[in-house]
């Protein structure tokens, strides 16, 4: 049965309330908590974690036999040791508190959990971003929120079993709403049994916008977007080609205001010569929210679990890559971005990690390829290093050497050691516990080579 937000209960739950008590644990003795206790409070800590936090953690992994990248890719993929009590939770909406762990900014989200969830299976999880603008009160956000979820929650949590939860938010869906939409995840899969590799967005309006702009530099936590009614011509902006490692369905209204309509047209057929895994829908009506679509959007959505090994990464991005600082407009709110010890970075995309050159003008592009055989072929333009991170599921075989070639030049080759801290450190610092990599190459480049765009 679906219940109204007006039955719903007030918790306050939250990223920070969280990160303290992993802190927290994780100074414990180690013989006072199990290893998968120990890893959940180690990933918890996040960048509070104290120092030589690793190295303890992967000695006590030592002692428990745990010494190889398949057996700690187990432990990181395996559901927590234990959530809280979910029966208040389950069939019901619910209102909670969150904390931004990027930037000094505290909102709330609406969550619904299907009345068929189990506590002890991975579940599905749908994040929605609501409507309105960017300097909405507090408690018009929260009523908006509660609307979307309404509009979305009862179809996507029937197709697909999923968890929905709508963040609020009177910051809008920039850098601020980045950090609100990724903390908002933070915390729910603290709360609940969330699949890491079945997370999936969509909203429609400023959360259509915010939908394309996740999928164009955060796209690698998704498995899939869905952006109703928004988005800009990305094809003159240069950067539709970020689309193309995260699938997306989009809708559209044929009457669509602010060009909506002519900019989803100019993209979809971009989308559709160059073969991307996008569906889009141009509706016989406005700016809308289309729930005849939904259904197909859910089984959408069922079909894509997230890829992170996919074959072919393309990244183009420019300035620092990362969460720096906010709007500066005259007269709005400004905020303390904690770029230099809690970064919100979008430089790594999948498997493939570019420095940034902040100071530099033109933006970074970069086609990488695996051609099998344990070969990567990359094309890049105004970068002067880059990393490559390894997995068994993208074909690589670490037992042999790795050649890395870039510009037409070899820049690598050798075997590549399985790096245990190197895992757990990416997956503390993503809050992803499937972002699972045994180990990486990094090498220098001193040359350009026109990268013509997706291909």
């Amino acid at each position: 049965m679906w219940h109204s937000p007006d039955s719903r209960a007030l918790v306050p739950s939250g990223v920070a309330t969280t990160l303290l008590l992993g802190a927290t644990l994780f100074a414990q003795a180690p013989t006072q908590l199990p290893i998968a206790a120990r890893i959940d409070a180690y990933i918890d800590a996040r960048f509070d974690a104290p120092k030589g936090a690793t190295a303890a953690l992967l000695a006590e992994l030592a002692g428990a036999g745990i010494k190889t990248p398949s057996q700690l890719e187990a432990l990181l993929r395996a559901p927590r040791h234990a959530y809280p009590p979910a029966d208040a939770l389950i069939g019901r909406t619910t209102v909670h508190r969150v904390t931004c762990l990027h930037v000094d900014y505290s909102s709330k989200y609406h969550l619904y959990v299907p009345s068929k969830y189990e506590p002890g299976k991975p579940t599905p999880l749908v994040v929605v971003g609501h409507g309105g603008n960017s300097s909405m009160s507090p408690q018009r956000a929260e009523r908006v929120a509660a609307m979307y979820l309404r509009a979305y929650a009862p179809i996507l949590s029937k197709e697909i079993g999923a968890i929905v939860v709508a963040p609020h938010t009177s910051r809008g869906w920039g850098q601020i709403g980045n950090s609100l939409l990724l903390s908002t995840i933070s915390a729910v899969q603290r709360q609940l049994n969330v699949d890491p590799d079945r997370i999936y967005l969509t909203g429609q309006s400023m959360g259509g916008h915010m939908a394309f702009r996740a999928a164009l530099t955060l796209g690698d936590r998704f498995g899939a977007v869905s952006p109703h009614s928004g988005g800009y011509d990305f094809v003159a902006r240069h950067d539709i080609a970020n689309l193309s490692t995260v699938p997306g369905y989009v809708t559209w209204g044929k009457t669509e205001p602010y060009g909506i309509n002519k900019d989803s047209r100019t993209n979809a057929a971009w989308s559709k010569s160059h073969g991307l895994d996008w569906v889009w829908v141009e509706k016989p009506g406005g700016h809308e929210i289309y729930a005849d679509e939904l259904d197909d959007v859910g089984r959408f959505f069922a079909a894509r679990p997230r890829n992170l090994y996919r074959n072919r990464i393309y990244l183009r991005a420019g300035g620092a890559m990362k969460f720096v600082n906010t709007w500066k407009i005259k007269g709005w709110p400004e905020h303390t971005v904690h770029h230099q010890t809690k970064p919100l970075r979008w430089n790594l995309r999948h498997w493939l990690e570019v420095t940034p050159r902040p100071d530099h003008k033109e933006p970074l592009t970069v086609l990488a390829k695996y051609t099998g055989d344990n070969e990567f072929v990359v094309e890049s333009d105004q970068v002067r290093e880059l990393c490559v991170h390894l997995h068994p599921k993208m074909g690589v075989d670490l037992a042999r050497p790795v050649r890395v070639v870039v510009n037409g030049k070899e820049r690598f080759r050798g075997k590549i050691e399985p790096d245990l801290a190197g895992m757990l450190e990416l997956v503390r610092e993503f809050d992803d516990r499937g972002r699972v990599f045994w180990g990486r190459v990094r090498v220098a480049v001193d040359d350009d080579r026109k990268v013509e765009g997706f291909r």
